[in-house]
């Protein structure tokens, strides 16, 4: 188990006792594809992480579509923020394929974040991010050029989870393309398109799920400002 946690960005260098006191507390559930973990408006008495698979953060609408706000994979977590305020769950969570993800009850977690020295810095950071990802698809959604929300999309996505490589951001695992639709609000066919568009002018270079912005400077610069 203290192995496995190492491995997860939030846990990364921490020593091993405060490994083994994270382990006492963890277990690990399965939930099937298209099972909600939490639900809007409900309580809930775990902080999750994922440990292999993939999660729709989202908010139903009275129309019936939902406002995305995150696709999460392995190594993210959620279902803090209802944590941390005591307020019921701000937004569904979804499982897009069968999961497997750590649980800590919010006791413990409390707990842990006492005794840990750091950790709720980096988790406060980590929050963070995220927010200022989510704020910039949400006011991207008012944008009419398609291409421009498309770009945003991915250089939030390269935020989160991208590695610079001297002028350039290599994105291991992009999201699927109906994936980085949902987010910017449009369709799968106008995404490929665009991403035809984005290596056909050098801006991308795309390898099966892996994707590189070649130069992000330039991307930023030219596509996202």
């Amino acid at each position: 188990m203290n192995k496995e946690l190492e491995e997860i960005p939030l846990f990364e260098r921490l020593k091993e006792s405060d490994l083994q006191l994270i382990g006492m507390y963890t277990s690990c559930q399965r939930f099937k594809r298209h099972e909600f973990v939490i639900r809007q408006g409900k309580g809930n008495q775990n902080f999750y992480i994922i440990k292999k698979g993939r999660v729709k953060i989202s908010c139903p609408q009275e129309e019936g579509h939902d406002i995305i706000l995150a696709f999460l994979q392995d190594g993210d977590f959620f279902g803090e923020m209802s944590i941390l305020e005591h307020n019921a769950c701000s937004a569904n969570a979804e499982c897009m394929q069968n999961c497997e993800i750590y649980c800590i009850r919010k006791d413990k977690f409390r707990k842990i974040l006492r005794e840990v020295p750091g950790l709720s810095l980096r988790l406060l950071s980590s929050m963070s991010q995220r927010l200022r990802c989510t704020n910039q698809c949400i006011e991207n959604l008012n944008c009419r050029n398609t291409l421009r929300r498309i770009s945003v999309v991915l250089n939030s996505i390269a935020e989160l989870y991208g590695y610079r490589m001297k002028k350039s951001v290599v994105i291991h695992k992009i999201p699927f393309q109906q994936d980085i639709a949902s987010l910017a609000g449009t369709t799968r066919e106008t995404v490929s398109r665009k991403l035809s568009q984005l290596e056909e002018q050098a801006y991308i270079q795309k390898s099966g799920r892996q994707l590189v912005i070649r130069d992000y400077s330039r991307f930023y610069e030219d596509l996202c400002l």
